[in-house]
């Protein structure tokens, strides 16, 4: 985990993979017990972040791992 110069901001690593199972994508990190999310693409789900699913998709992709 990283503070940036004016101490405004923290860079830390995060993991993010596709369910094919629950049709989402999770994302969690080491810096974090807790942290454990999932996005979707439906905006009427409780989970649904079009937009968000969307770039992590295109992450995942040019990543070459399994995507939706």
């Amino acid at each position: 985990m990283r503070l940036s110069k004016k101490g405004k901001t923290v860079t830390f690593e995060v993991c993010a993979w596709w369910d094919s199972e629950d049709q989402k994508i999770h994302l969690a990190s080491n810096e974090s017990e807790t942290l454990i999310l999932t996005v979707g693409s439906d905006p009427g789900s409780e989970r649904g972040h079009p937009k968000l699913f969307r770039e992590l998709t295109k992450i995942l992709r040019d990543a070459g791992a399994p995507a939706p």
